[in-house]
């Protein structure tokens, strides 16, 4: 079989001759749908109230695809992880609260590679007061993601005791 590839369609012959002209799918007219409206619009505006921490940190970064939505991108070792796809608005709240535990219990400047424990009650609070003060840039959702920081918070602390 022999193709000859054109811009508007696909020239195929096969072994008899016969040719059969296929056209090719307009790729600007498909659409993707990676998230219904009301998922991409809660994930852009934790995004948007997340900016300034996610824009200060030098080992990850978030970034959109069109084909596969938001993804968690390590950039600090890109080849030690796959980026992380964010299906959800769930998925990028745990991303981000345990990079704040990291900062706060393992700051990434030491070089303490101790196995991850409980917080203090000290460290808690410093996490609850990092997270709050970004999430209540987000004025319709401010208890509903404070409520779930301190279930994540509280949940750390069941699996690192």
């Amino acid at each position: 079989m022999k193709s000859n590839y054109k811009n508007t369609g696909i020239l195929i012959f096969d072994s008899r001759g016969y040719t059969v002209h296929v056209r090719r799918a307009n790729r600007k007219d498909e659409k993707f749908m990676v998230y219904s409206e009301e998922t991409k619009k809660e994930l852009d505006s934790l995004l948007n109230a997340f900016e300034g921490y996610i824009d200060g940190q030098n080992f990850f970064d978030v970034v959109y695809s069109k084909k596969a939505g938001y993804l968690w991108v390590a950039v600090d070792d890109p080849g030690a992880q796959a980026p992380e796809q964010i299906s959800e608005p769930e998925d990028l709240l745990y991303l981000l609260f345990n990079d704040i535990i990291n900062d706060v219990v393992a700051p990434r400047q030491s070089n303490s590679l101790t196995e991850p424990s409980g917080l203090t009650e000290q460290e808690a609070l410093d996490v609850r007061s990092r997270a709050a003060t970004i999430l209540e840039m987000i004025p319709d959702d401010t208890d509903e993601y404070l409520d779930y920081l301190d279930g994540f918070i509280q949940d750390y602390q069941e699996r690192h005791s």
